[in-house]
């Protein structure tokens, strides 16, 4: 309390542990108790009572202390909450109401914390889906990560929503998914799919859409993995979306992965340089229409910032075009 009102601050004052403005710190966690303490208590003046506190601590209050009430936060990392400067006298219903606020901090720093190990298990289990979805093909771990973060660095300089960029540069390496149902021999195939080959292999966005199921929080996966080989004109596949019915997810992993295709080695390819990718996407080769294939916003983008896909490639170093 500073004259007569609270006052909230994000400045972190570090104190030595083994020093005496500490003791009291460390005895409120060791004992998991409450600690009050007022001037009177055991100094003879207020003058007196302020040797008690660091430097940094009396200059923030700017104005004598006259008490204090410390209680332990519970938690895998230990800490703990102070009060300084109750009006008059500080009480032990202050120091009550202090310890329940402790405990509902200490309650909602453990489910802070079982939400962030879920989350990292989530994660976990995806990067690990995806890999194994590729595992068949070369490279495969590389190839993830760098789509990741093509399509993360495209969505960032689109100007879009955080939240939703970094969704987009967890949830590209999901883009090929249904693969896992795809015989490898047709995936390592040197020489041309027969009709047959090329149909199945067709089928892996619908796959890997089966395969995302229903949770909301798989939603911009399922949109990469249903739409990331339809074409802006309408000529692609498996549902021959175009233009902005294409999901905008799916639109910037599919420039992404064409990016990383020509950079790969594949079996029935050698990698490109990133000079040889460019020419493509500006004028296209016998399979790769640019007008026809990427959204125009999202490939100026690209070519805004071609560096930075080259910068990706070249920091894994796999493969390395000559």
């Amino acid at each position: 309390m500073k004259d007569g009102s609270l006052v909230e601050r994000s400045d972190e004052i570090a104190l030595d542990p083994l020093s005496g403005y500490a003791v009291n710190l460390l005895e409120a966690q060791s004992q998991e108790e409450v600690v009050l303490v007022n001037w009177a208590d055991s100094y003879e003046s207020i003058e007196d009572f302020q040797s008690y506190f660091h430097p940094a601590v009396k200059n923030f209050i700017s104005s004598p202390i006259i008490n204090f009430i410390i209680c332990r936060i519970s938690g895998e990392v230990p800490g703990a909450i102070v009060a300084i400067n109750y009006p008059g006298k500080a009480t032990t219903y202050d120091a009550e109401v202090l310890k329940s606020m402790a405990v509902v901090i200490g309650s909602l720093q453990t489910i802070s914390d079982e939400v962030q190990e879920t989350e990292k298990a989530f994660r976990y289990t995806i990067e690990a889906l995806a890999r194994a979805c590729e595992a068949a093909e070369e490279d495969t771990g590389k190839h993830i990560q760098r789509v990741n973060r093509y399509a993360g660095a495209l969505a960032a300089n689109m100007g879009l929503p955080n939240d939703f960029v970094e969704t987009v540069s967890f949830s590209a390496q999901m883009h090929d998914v249904g693969k896992i149902k795809i015989p490898a021999s047709i995936l390592l195939k040197n020489g041309p799919l027969d009709d047959a080959e090329t149909a199945l292999i067709r089928m892996h966005p619908v796959y890997g859409r089966q395969i995302l199921g229903d949770s909301p929080r798989l939603q911009v996966a399922r949109d990469i993995a249903i739409s990331h080989h339809e074409n802006w004109d309408g000529s692609g596949y498996p549902n021959r979306l175009a233009g902005e019915n294409i999901p905008l997810a799916g639109r910037i992993v599919k420039l992404a992965d064409v990016y990383d295709a020509l950079r790969s080695n594949r079996s029935y390819k050698t990698p490109l340089t990133h000079q040889a990718t460019l020419s493509i996407f500006r004028n296209g080769d016998e399979r790769i229409n640019p007008e026809k294939h990427f959204d125009p916003v999202l490939l100026g983008v690209f070519f805004k910032i071609e560096h930075i896909f080259d910068k990706i490639y070249e920091s894994f170093n796999v493969n390395p075009a000559n």
